[in-house]
């Protein structure tokens, strides 16, 4: 296919979404986008580029695709597992407030998992916190607000917790309400460092599996605006499958390398 028609359509999808399809590891950005072409038949970039531009309703399918994540409570459950043992409680008790940024929080699933543990913690001591989620695709923010959800989202929760948290009215367990406290979601594209900056510091930054979908480039750039944006010996916990490599390593000293977790030097 013509990489140079390529390269106009994703120009065009950057205009019109706000994701920037050069921020992003070529063979998945594209791999999305065949999707999207194989559902609308278009065989070339440049067919799928006229097609976007006639067909209204096309944006917010191709959106949906590029921004579509697997996501549940606790996943990776020995990683919140040790999160709850053995960091959450240092950090609490040197601090009178806690602040969490959840990147790529898609429909909350990790956001309110974090709270789950945060109001298991305050059974202990009272606490000051909140949470907060960021990401770029407005609808699943949206459905972070409502909070409600089927089967698969809840499969790596224990029972007690299911029982404790959800109600479930036919095919949807819906969010015990007591959840959504200290927690806020906001529509943030993660390229935009300037918006990251007014959410303030961190004492934790919970960014998984969303740097996988970028370039090296990007990645390692990002990690300094999360150095900035984390306070003085402040969290960062990445995805099994994310590392850092190159120069940001200098920035974090691991504290689990298994579990992704690293602090701030």
């Amino acid at each position: 296919m013509n990489e140079i028609d390529y390269k106009i359509l994703v120009d065009y999808i950057s205009q019109k979404i706000g994701i920037d399809g050069n921020l992003y590891k070529e063979r998945p950005f594209k791999r999305r986008l065949m999707v999207r072409m194989r559902a609308t038949g278009k065989k070339t970039f440049l067919e799928y580029l006229q097609f976007l531009k006639s067909d209204g309703e096309e944006i917010d399918k191709l959106k949906e695709t590029l921004t579509i994540n697997v996501t549940r409570f606790f996943r990776n459950r020995e990683t919140f597992d040790f999160l709850e043992r053995f960091v959450f409680p240092e950090v609490i008790n040197k601090k009178e407030r806690i602040r969490i940024l959840s990147v790529g929080c898609s429909t909350g699933e990790e956001v309110y998992s974090l709270n789950i543990i945060m109001k298991r913690l305050s059974l202990k001591r009272e606490l000051n916190y909140e949470i907060v989620g960021i990401d770029v695709d407005e609808d699943a923010v949206k459905k972070a607000h409502i909070g409600m959800y089927r089967d698969y989202s809840l499969m790596e929760l224990k029972e007690e917790e299911k029982k404790k948290y959800f109600k479930k009215i036919g095919d949807y367990y819906y969010l015990d309400e007591s959840l959504k406290q200290n927690v806020y979601f906001k529509i943030v594209n993660i390229k935009e460092e300037n918006i990251l900056f007014t959410l303030g510091k961190f004492d934790f930054i919970i960014c998984r599996n969303v740097l996988i979908y970028f370039s090296k480039e990007f990645q390692e750039k990002i990690f300094y605006v999360f150095y900035d944006l984390l306070l003085p010996e402040g969290i960062l916990v990445l995805g099994k499958v994310e590392i850092l490599t190159g120069n940001v390593k200098k920035l974090y000293k691991p504290i689990n390398v298994k579990e992704r977790v690293f602090k701030k030097n």
